[in-house]
């Protein structure tokens, strides 16, 4: 027989939040049942979840795409951030 696994010990397995097990499962991504009251996961399911997940292609992430460099600056007596006023400390360059 199969064992059956919670919603809190397949976030455990794959090192996500239980929320996203719960969207794998309302997106029908990761294949559930529901006994007593409460969703259970078969090992056989996870196993082919995981398998999918795995040789699905990585998409770049936005942040990686939108990279600008920025040319190394170092900071002068001239830099707007050093001329602003406020309350509370205070910087003086030396």
């Amino acid at each position: 027989m199969n064992n059956l696994l919670s919603v809190n010990q397949v976030a455990f397995i794959l090192k996500v939040h239980p929320l996203s097990v719960r969207r794998y499962i309302k997106e029908n991504k990761l294949k559930a049942v529901k006994a007593g009251g409460n969703i259970r996961i078969q090992e056989n399911d996870l196993q082919d979840f995981n398998k999918a997940v795995e040789s699905s292609p990585v998409k770049k992430s936005f942040y990686s795409q939108n990279k600008k460099i920025i040319p190394d600056k170092r900071f002068s007596a001239e830099d707007p951030f050093l001329r602003l006023q406020g309350r509370g400390a205070s910087l003086r360059l030396s």
